[in-house]
């Protein structure tokens, strides 16, 4: 961009035991076991999403505008969930059920997983999802994290620090111990490969259901921002959540609309090198959506593609050499440790006029950044960020101070 016994009651509802579970249960983890982790991909980084940002809702998803991810379908006392991980075409659509505590699974529904709700107790592996669940203001129902110490969100930190949330692995190696001892009523999961099933298979067979994420796979920004109305079926706000994300829209699209028409759109670079290869967005990405809703002129905007595509050192320099703005130059914080990775770096023209940004502006000790833990959520702040930054002048400074960015910084 220009830039995780018997049987009980616990909070949840009734769970089945350790030692013994329902045949429906099983039925639905072997669901979940052919389902959620058929061909899915590895987490992926920037650019896994296809169309602009300021396209048209897409049609026949209901109250759910921009997400293509996931569908909510609301009958009489339960709403039924379907995820699809892989919008690319593949229908590996994941079917869950949400019910109030204590309600039968009613007839016409086997196979769907059931999840009870509103959701008390949660354990996460993306600090995006945390970001998700605190803006709804329901932060006190975390209780297991991956890295904590990568979590920025103030009231989670201090849940961490009085130990009323765990470290429950990654998402490739999930502590699972740790996760049967927390008994959550649920756990957030991203999409994984099929090598990766086991351990998640052996939480629903123990009565924890699993729910894939699949934000990042969005091809819209505020279609990634959307997933709030998930989070909201789940803890019993959806009201809150749909109130939010109109708040998200609007902001977004007001922003957008200041960039339709300027004159010139400046050249922007994003990204670094990883020895001979330059990975940048696709012309159909989410992060190519953002730079022209934010009023640049994206070099690849017409390579197609949702993800990253890879490009030599060689076929990359030449635009580098001549683009106004680079974004995103990997973790770098100063300027001399960016030229202390490749000398020919001052050559180039963002270099020499200082209109290098990165978005780490607001990271922690440990490197964990609140861009990705609030980034997905708010597009319409890292939009502002962009049009600040490629159209000086365009916007009012934010409060009257000289740098109005929230989450990105230049590089000096």
């Amino acid at each position: 961009m220009c830039r995780k016994g018997s049987a009980m009651t616990h909070p949840g509802g009734t769970i089945p035991s350790r030692k013994g579970f329902r045949p429906a249960l099983l039925l639905a983890g072997l669901i979940l076991q052919l389902l959620f982790f058929s061909g899915c991909t590895a987490v992926q980084e920037e650019g896994s999403g296809p169309s602009p940002s300021g396209s048209a809702p897409h049609a026949g998803s209901g109250f759910i505008r921009y997400a293509k991810g996931f569908s909510l379908q609301h009958h009489a006392g339960f709403i039924t969930l379907h995820i699809d991980p892989a919008p690319d075409g593949r229908k590996d659509t994941l079917r869950y059920i949400l019910l109030p505590s204590g309600a039968s699974v009613p007839k016409g529904f086997h196979g769907y997983v059931p999840v009870r709700t509103p959701v008390k107790r949660i354990a996460v592996f993306s600090t995006t999802h945390i970001g998700f669940i605190d803006m709804l203001g329901r932060s006190d129902g975390i209780i297991g994290v991956s890295r904590p110490e990568f979590v920025n969100t103030p009231a989670v930190r201090s849940r961490i620090r009085s130990g009323a949330i765990k470290a429950i692995g990654m998402p490739f190696s999930p502590d699972v111990e740790v996760l049967l001892n927390l008994d959550p009523d649920l756990v957030i999961a991203p999409a994984l490969p099929a090598a990766r099933k086991t351990d998640y298979q052996a939480l629903v067979q123990a009565g924890i259901p699993v729910l894939v994420v699949a934000e990042w796979l969005e091809p819209s920004p505020l279609g990634r921002a959307e997933w709030i109305r998930l989070f909201g079926a789940l803890f019993g706000r959806e009201d809150a959540a749909r109130e939010k994300f109109d708040a998200i829209e609007r902001s977004y699209r007001k922003l957008a609309a200041l960039t339709e028409n300027v004159r010139e759109r400046p050249a922007v670079l994003t990204g670094l090198p990883v020895k001979d290869t330059w990975f940048v967005p696709a012309g159909g990405s989410y992060v190519a959506a953002l730079l022209h809703d934010a009023g640049a002129a994206y070099p690849w905007s017409d390579r197609p593609g949702t993800g990253s595509i890879s490009l030599d050192i060689e076929a990359v320099y030449p635009v580098a050499l001549e683009a106004p703005c680079w974004l995103n130059p990997g973790a770098v914080e100063s300027m001399d440790e960016l030229l202390a990775m490749d000398s020919r770096f001052q050559d180039m023209l963002s270099v020499k006029t200082g209109r290098v940004y990165n978005n780490n502006r607001w990271i922690n000790a440990a490197g964990g950044n609140a861009y990705w833990e609030y980034g997905v959520l708010r597009p319409d702040l890292i939009l502002r960020d962009l049009i600040s930054i490629l159209h000086p002048g365009l916007l009012p400074k934010k409060g009257g101070k000289p740098d109005s960015l929230t989450f990105y910084r230049e590089i000096r």
